[in-house]
């Protein structure tokens, strides 16, 4: 039963066919976050392809950024999507934003956002959440968010040097 929850795409259209505008969508949204705060092996299978995702996201507040998206690392998206999406890199260079072209520039963060960031990630529990479910991808986050705590600290303490 659990595998099932993951199988609906929440379209919330369900309340449009119901007569009595039932929405099983919100509860499947509920059953998810239940199903990552304890851990469940079908949560974990759902989630383990988009640990990388994950990691930018949590790291740097980005999800993706252009150069990024390729199929072989997004498999949900099936076998097809290369005759859907046609060819990225030719599609790209039409699009002359410098945000395009590159990883760098989609990730940069001042180092002030990002140890705001880190902690609203604690005080709301993703952190905690990403714990229970991939410990060796929290243990990578939580070392990276330390690094950059320090250096925070460290440029505050630089700044306050200076008269």
């Amino acid at each position: 039963m659990q595998e099932k929850i993951w199988a609906c795409a929440q379209c919330m259209t369900c309340a449009a066919r119901c007569p009595f505008k039932n929405s099983p969508g919100g509860l499947i949204s509920i059953m998810r976050e239940v199903s990552i705060k304890h851990g469940m092996q079908s949560a974990k299978d759902v989630l383990r392809p988009f640990g990388r995702v994950m990691l930018k996201l949590i790291t740097t507040g980005n999800q993706v950024s252009p150069d990024m998206i390729q199929p072989d690392h997004f498999p949900d998206w099936g076998p097809n999507i290369q005759k859907v999406q046609g060819d990225l890199k030719t599609l790209r260079k039409a699009i002359p934003l410098r945000t395009l072209q590159t990883t760098a520039t989609a990730w940069e963060v001042s180092l002030k956002t990002s140890v705001e960031m880190y902690t609203i990630w604690e005080m709301t529990g993703v952190l905690k959440s990403l714990e229970t479910m991939d410990e060796n991808l929290y243990d990578v986050i939580e070392d990276f968010i330390d690094e950059k705590r320090e250096e925070y600290e460290d440029l505050l303490a630089e700044q306050s040097d200076k008269p």
